[in-house]
């Protein structure tokens, strides 16, 4: 399961192995990144949630969603109901990613939709296996290019996707996250494409300062009113890099 859809299928095929906790998250590699409803990163393990249509739900027993519970979504499908008494907190949850089994240079993990800065070999003798390994030549001497954009998974592979190609994760000599793509969210949102995020990233002409200000900013909702323009002004943004 290394996208969105492949979740969701797995997920929707076992409903009531989610709902009724016969489902361990142990048996499964599969480690999911969300934007809780305070804008913030969370991550939670297989059947620790699931799907209703292009929305994401987290079961969790969190006393900070308390005000996000929403039990009403159980009805949509009998196989839930049982959580009704289990005293979990229901809430929707915008997905953001899936660990791709790689860890940067600094020990964290790379999810789906991640922006690393890389130095990669084209068809290397000895590909990365995952984890914090890196790819090499037998003669060392290689020294790669370098690239700075985002992760997705393409064909089964995950990928650092560039304009109009891609090279594979596992060619990467140096790996460092410099931030992730969902710094233009919109209040309301269900569901973002991780894949049209790495193609606009990739071909995009605004100034890469700028760019990297805002990947380093994500997860960032874009003030839409005078009112949040205003207060984001006078307040600044939490997510904003400390100097």
């Amino acid at each position: 399961m290394t996208n969105l859809e492949s979740i969701k299928e797995f997920c929707n095929s076992h409903l009531f192995e989610i709902a009724s906790e016969g489902l361990d998250p142990e048996s499964y590699s599969v480690k999911v990144r969300f934007i809780d409803p305070d804008g913030k990163f969370g991550y939670a393990a297989l059947g620790r949630f699931f799907f209703v249509d292009d929305c994401m739900y987290l079961i969790d027993r969190e006393r900070k969603y308390q005000s996000d519970h929403n039990p009403d979504i159980l009805d949509f499908n009998e196989e839930l109901e049982i959580l009704k008494f289990a005293g979990y907190v229901i809430v929707r949850v915008i997905f953001a990613g899936v660990f791709t089994g790689y860890y940067d240079d600094k020990g964290k993990r790379i999810y789906t939709g991640d922006v690393v800065s890389a130095r990669v070999l084209l068809n290397p003798t000895i590909p990365s296996n995952g984890g914090r390994n890196r790819a090499r030549n037998f003669d060392n001497e290689a020294k790669g290019s370098f690239c700075e954009a985002g992760v997705n998974e393409i064909f089964e592979n995950f990928s650092i996707i560039l304009d109009n190609h891609s090279v594979l994760l596992s060619w990467a000599t140096e790996l460092e996250i410099v931030g992730s793509l969902f710094f233009e969210l919109e209040k309301g949102e269900t569901e973002v494409d991780i894949q049209s995020l790495c193609n606009r990233f990739a071909q995009s002409r605004t100034d890469r300062n700028e760019l990297k200000r805002l990947i380093k900013k994500s997860p960032y909702f874009p003030p839409v009113t005078w009112q949040e323009k205003a207060l984001e002004i006078l307040c600044g943004d939490n997510n904003d890099e400390k100097e």
